[in-house]
């Protein structure tokens, strides 16, 4: 039997510390039934959003960045400024003019430079990339084609990556990304490295770093060739997605979030209507010191590995548990 999701292992281990009763329904966790004796609640991992706290619309716009982005706006919170383009052209008579293919290609010529794209229904950093040429941009509008119908173009901003995590009013806790980068073997080429890294990412389908890109930033930042091999250890910086998922990592963790992260991201959350949310933020100042911040995206089903890689289990169990006990003490009479 394969494991479990990750949520779907937190659950069913707060579960049993409240003395809930845990019922797979679909045989690999990803659809359960969670009951007090007296009511049941039916949530999932993967697809389903984990958290029941949060209602379905919240979750909804949550899950369209382009919809959330209106919303925040709307709040008066900054975000990344942005343009949506259609891959497919089938209901394109039931949408406003200047968002399909053709305009996305003269959106990129107006850019003069690279551009950040990514899927505007994506998770996961799933075809998160700087894009910089225009047969760059052809080939990964191709390639995202295949799997989802409408990107986001972005410009390429230069910041920390912070996620925080919120629940009912409160943040609970920080965490600062690492900044993604290759690391040496001392004896693998750096295309090798790519290639090394991609691969556990292709086996849980999230779309691989693209390899030829990858090599031209390595060239371009650290004047290395692709047959070059670097030293045991040896970190090299390359920009781009940053998501634990994709193979990034947490540079820091705090539970004691800084007052405007706090304030910014708890706004979001509560503009979309979401209890629990991960908010991530740029902090794009020139001194990293929170004086410039802009939200990157509101997430309605955060996922909380990070916690797993900085030995804090007890926190995982402390937010599951609160979860559940506010889940079943609002199913009261």
């Amino acid at each position: 039997m394969a494991p479990y999701p990750t949520q779907t292992r937190y659950v069913k281990r707060a579960c049993a510390t409240l003395g809930l009763a845990f019922t797979d329904l679909d045989g690999a966790g990803y659809l359960y039934a969670i009951s007090d004796g007296r009511h049941e609640i039916v949530s999932g991992s993967g697809p389903i959003c984990a958290y029941p706290l949060n209602s379905a619309s919240a979750y909804g716009v949550s899950r369209d960045k382009h919809h959330t982005n209106a919303v925040l706006t709307r709040a008066g919170l900054t975000t990344i400024p942005e343009e949506i383009f259609f891959l497919d052209e089938r209901r394109a008579k039931l949408r406003e003019g200047g968002h399909e293919r053709a305009d996305a290609f003269a959106a990129f010529a107006r850019a003069s430079g690279p551009v950040f794209c990514k899927p505007n229904q994506g998770s996961h950093g799933d075809f998160a990339e700087i894009v910089s040429d225009e047969a760059a941009f052809r080939d990964y509008l191709d390639r995202v084609a295949r799997r989802y119908d409408t990107i986001l173009l972005q410009p390429v901003l230069d910041g920390a990556e912070y996620r925080i995590f919120c629940l009912d009013g409160e943040t609970v806790f920080g965490t600062r990304k690492a900044e993604f980068a290759i690391t040496g073997d001392g004896k693998s080429t750096l295309s090798e490295l790519v290639c090394a890294h991609n691969a556990p990412l292709i086996d849980i389908g999230i779309s691989p770093v693209d390899e030829a890109a990858a090599l031209a930033a390595l060239a371009l930042h650290h004047n290395l060739a692709a047959d070059h091999v670097p030293p045991r250890g040896k970190k090299l910086i390359l920009p781009g997605r940053r998501n634990l998922t994709a193979g990034s990592d947490v540079a820091e963790f705090t539970t004691q979030v800084p007052a405007v992260l706090a304030t910014l991201a708890l706004g979001a959350a509560k503009a979309v209507g979401l209890r629990v949310a991960g908010v991530d933020i740029f902090d794009v100042s020139p001194g990293r010191d929170l004086s410039d911040l802009v939200i990157i995206e509101v997430n309605g089903n955060p996922g909380i590995q990070s916690l797993e890689a900085v030995g804090r289990d007890d926190l995982i169990d402390r937010i599951w548990q609160a979860v559940l006990r506010r889940v079943f003490a609002e199913h009261q009479p």
